[in-house]
C-alpha cells in the first residue's frame, strides 16, 4: 500500500505531498496498475493520451519520467533512463498519469467537490509557500513555484487530483471483509507440503570448443550491450571546509570580553547554593508535624517513610533553580534556614515542603580576569555558529543566483579539487588503485541526484561541523565500451551463454524421459552429463511466500505443477538448466490454528479493499473513455532506451 501511495502523488513535487497525503495509505493501491486502452483516434502529436476530455501531454511525460528516475536513483544511483524504460518504468508512469486524470474527469462528471479554496488550503501546508512570519505568502509560493520548475497551475492540478482520489477511493476501499469460507481454504493452502527431486545440468558441460569467429563475436556483444554496458561515470569538483574556516573572524576581542562580563554580572557575582532534602505532604498540618518529629531526633527520611512518601533531593541548587521547580515561599524558607536545620513550612505547587538544609555551597564572585578564558570560549563558540551559518546561506545564495563553484570557492578562499571520473560507488575502473577521500562516501550519492548541468550544490558532511560545496565538473553517460576492451570478458560470456543452450537441450531431454515413464536419476546416469547431480527438496506454500527469503527458483516452480510431472527452469545467469519431478504432495489443514486464521483473515481482507480500489479505478477510466497515442508513445520509448546508449 505505501508503493500505491508513492504512484498516486508521484509528481514533479510528490516528495511534498506525501506528507500532506499520508492519510490516503489505505486507498490508492490501484493508481499504478489500473487503465483501460482504446484505439488511437483524433489525438494530436503532443498528446501521449486522452482521459475523458483531458490531454495528457508529451511534456507531461517527460515531466513524470523524469521524477520517477530521480526518485528510483535515491536508490540506485547508477540507474539511466534507458535501463528504467526497459524496466516498465515508462508504462507504470504513464499508467499513474492516465489513472489520476481518470478519478478527476469522473469525479467531476458525478458531483464530486474541489473547490480553490480547498486546494489554498492544502497549498498553505507547504512549507517551502510560507514567509518569514511562518504564514502563507503568495511571493513564497512563487520563489517555490519557480525554484522546483514547475507552474503554479501546474500545482494547484496536482493538488486537485489527489483531492479527487481522497474523496473517491475511501468509499470503494470499505467494503465487506473476506468470509470465513475464503479463510480456511487459503491458509490451508500456505501448509501444503511439497517434495521432488532437481537435476542441475550445469553450462559447464556443454561448453564450446572452438571460439566463435568476429562475426558472431560482434553479433552477440551488440544483442548482449546491456549486459556490459559502464554504469555512468561523474567527475566531482569540491571544495571541503569547516568550522576552522571562520574561527580567526570569530575569535572575540579584549572589549567583546569586557561587554559579555558586564552584560552578565550576575552570572559572575557570589552566589550561594544549597544541597537540600524535602518531602511534600498534602497540608500545612501535616507539615508542621513533620518539622516536630524531625526536631525529636528523627530522620526525614523515616518519617516519609511513616507516611508512605519519598524524600527527594537536590544538590547545588540555586534559589532561583528553586523558586522555579517548587515556589517563592519555599525557596524563601529554605534560604532562611540554617545548615542543619529544617525551613519554616512552605506552600509549593504539588503541596506543602518540608525542607532540610542539608549542607551550604558558598561560590565566590569572579573577576573578569578570572573569567576571561570561560567567557572567550563561550563567545567564539556561539560567533562561530552564527558567522557559520551566515556564510553557508550566502553560498547557497550565491550558487541559486548562477554563480560557480569556482567563484565562491575563491571569495572564500578554499581551494577545489577536481576527482577522476568515477563510479557513484566511488571506483576509478581506470586507476583500480584509486582511493576516494573519506569524504567521497557523503559527496558521491549527493553529486550523482545533481543534473549534470545543474548549479552546483552545498552539502553537510558533518552536521553543524562540516561542509562540502559539489559541482558535476565531468561525466560520461551510461555505455557499453569498444569490443576490443572487453573482449576476454566477452568471450567468456558467449561460451557460458553457448553452453547454457547445450544445457537446456539436455534438459529438455531429460524431462520428455521422465515423462516417458523413466525415474529422473536413471534418465540422468544414462544422459552422462559432467557435473550432473540429482539433489532432494522440499517445503510448504508458507515457505516461498515469506517475505525477505530468497527462495530456491526450482521450489516455487513445483507449486506450480502436478504431481508426478517434470518441467525445466532456468539457472539464471547462463548458469545452466534445473529439471524439476514433483513426487508428492501432503495438503495441509488450518481448522485448528486460530491465530493463522485470524491472520489470514485480515490478509484477505486487505487483499479485496486493494481489489475494490482497483475496480473503482478501472471503472472510472472505463467510464470517461481513454485512448492511447501508441505511435507517440513507441516514439517515446524508443527515444529515451537510444539516449543512454549514443
Amino acid at each position: 500500500m505505501i508503493s500505491s501511495i508513492r504512484s498516486l502523488i508521484n509528481s514533479k513535487f510528490g516528495a511534498i505531498f506525501a506528507l500532506l497525503f499520508v492519510g490516503m495509505i489505505a486507498i490508492a493501491f490501484a493508481l499504478g496498475d489500473v487503465s483501460n486502452s482504446g484505439s488511437f483516434g483524433g489525438l494530436s502529436g503532443g498528446n501521449v493520451a486522452r482521459v475523458g476530455d483531458r490531454d495528457i501531454t508529451l511534456g507531461e511525460l517527460n515531466d513524470a519520467l523524469d521524477n520517477r528516475l530521480k526518485s528510483e536513483r535515491q536508490n540506485n544511483p547508477t540507474l539511466n533512463m534507458a535501463s528504467f524504460v526497459d524496466g516498465g518504468g515508462l508504462d507504470t508512469t504513464l499508467e499513474q498519469l492516465i489513472n489520476r486524470y481518470a478519478l478527476t474527469v469522473f469525479g467531476q462528471e458525478y458531483g464530486v467537490a474541489v473547490s480553490k479554496r480547498l486546494i489554498d488550503s492544502e497549498i498553505r501546508k507547504i512549507p517551502g509557500a510560507m514567509g518569514l512570519d511562518g504564514k502563507f505568502s503568495a511571493e513564497a509560493f512563487g520563489r517555490f513555484a519557480q525554484q522546483i520548475g514547475v507552474s503554479e497551475k501546474a500545482i494547484r492540478d496536482d493538488i486537485a487530483q489527489n483531492l479527487f482520489a481522497q474523496q473517491i477511493l475511501p468509499a470503494s476501499a470499505s467494503g465487506p471483509a473476506a468470509p470465513d469460507g475464503f479463510v480456511l481454504p487459503y491458509a490451508s493452502l500456505l501448509l501444503e507440503q511439497r517434495s521432488g527431486q532437481i537435476a542441475a545440468v550445469p553450462a559447464s558441460a556443454f561448453l564450446p570448443q572452438k571460439p566463435p569467429s568476429e562475426t558472431v563475436l560482434a553479433k552477440f556483444y551488440s544483442d548482449n550491450s546491456v549486459k556490459f554496458t559502464i554504469p555512468e561515470k561523474r567527475s566531482i569538483s569540491y571544495a571541503i571546509f569547516g568550522k576552522d574556516i571562520i574561527a580567526q573572524r570569530a575569535k572575540p576581542t579584549e572589549a567583546d570580553i569586557a561587554a559579555y562580563y558586564k552584560a552578565n554580572a550576575a552570572k559572575f557575582a557570589a552566589a550561594q547554593a544549597r544541597n537540600i532534602s524535602q518531602v511534600i505532604v498534602p497540608t500545612e498540618a501535616a507539615a508542621k508535624s513533620v518539622v516536630a518529629q524531625v526536631a525529636a531526633g528523627k530522620s526525614i527520611v523515616a518519617v516519609a517513610n511513616e507516611l508512605g512518601l519519598a524524600v527527594t533531593t537536590a544538590i547545588n541548587v540555586s534559589k532561583s533553580t528553586l523558586t522555579s521547580t517548587t515556589s517563592q515561599a519555599v525557596a524563601d524558607a529554605a534560604f532562611a534556614a540554617a545548615q542543619g536545620t529544617v525551613a519554616k513550612p512552605a506552600r509549593s505547587n504539588l503541596g506543602w515542603a518540608v525542607v532540610r538544609v542539608d549542607s551550604i555551597n558558598n561560590v565566590a564572585a569572579k573577576s573578569l580576569a578570572a573569567a576571561r578564558a570561560e567567557i572567550a570560549e563561550e563567545l567564539l563558540k556561539t560567533r562561530s555558529e552564527e558567522m557559520l551559518t551566515e556564510m553557508t546561506g550566502e553560498i547557497e545564495d550565491a550558487f541559486a543566483n548562477g554563480a560557480t563553484i569556482s567563484d565562491v570557492a575563491k571569495q572564500n578562499s578554499l581551494a577545489v579539487s577536481t576527482s577522476p571520473k568515477l563510479l557513484a560507488t566511488g571506483q576509478d575502473i581506470s586507476n583500480p588503485s584509486y582511493k576516494p577521500i573519506p569524504e567521497m562516501q557523503a559527496i558521491l550519492p549527493a553529486a550523482f541526484q545533481m543534473e549534470t548541468n545543474g548549479e552546483a550544490q552545498l552539502i553537510e558532511l558533518v552536521p553543524g561541523e562540516k561542509f562540502a560545496m559539489i559541482a558535476v565538473a565531468d561525466f560520461d553517460e551510461a555505455a557499453p565500451p569498444a569490443l576490443n576492451q572487453v573482449r576476454s570478458i566477452v568471450l567468456q560470456q558467449w561460451a557460458q551463454s553457448e553452453g547454457a543452450k547445450g544445457a537446456r537441450k539436455a534438459a529438455d531431454a531429460l524431462r520428455k524421459a521422465v515423462d516417458a515413464g523413466q525415474p529422473l536419476e536413471a534418465a540422468l546416469a544414462a544422459a552422462k552429463i559432467n557435473g550432473a547431480q540429482v539433489e532432494r527438496l522440499s517445503g510448504t506454500r508458507a515457505d516461498i511466500s515469506r517475505e525477505g527469503q530468497q527462495v530456491p527458483p526450482p521450489l516455487s516452480l513445483m507449486f506450480a505443477m502436478k504431481k508426478g510431472t517434470a518441467k525445466t527452469i532456468q539457472a539464471g545467469y547462463n548458469r545452466g538448466w534445473f529439471v524439476v519431478y514433483l513426487t508428492d504432495i501432503v495438503k495441509g489443514d488450518a481448522s485448528g490454528q486460530s491465530d493463522m486464521l485470524k491472520a489470514r483473515k485480515q490478509e484477505l481482507s486487505g487483499i479485496l479493499q486493494q481489489e475494490y480500489v482497483a475496480q473503482m479505478v478501472l471503472s472510472a477510466a472505463k467510464d470517461v473513455g481513454v485512448e492511447k497515442n501508441e505511435d507517440g508513445i513507441a516514439e517515446v520509448r524508443t527515444r529515451l532506451t537510444n539516449r543512454d546508449g549514443n
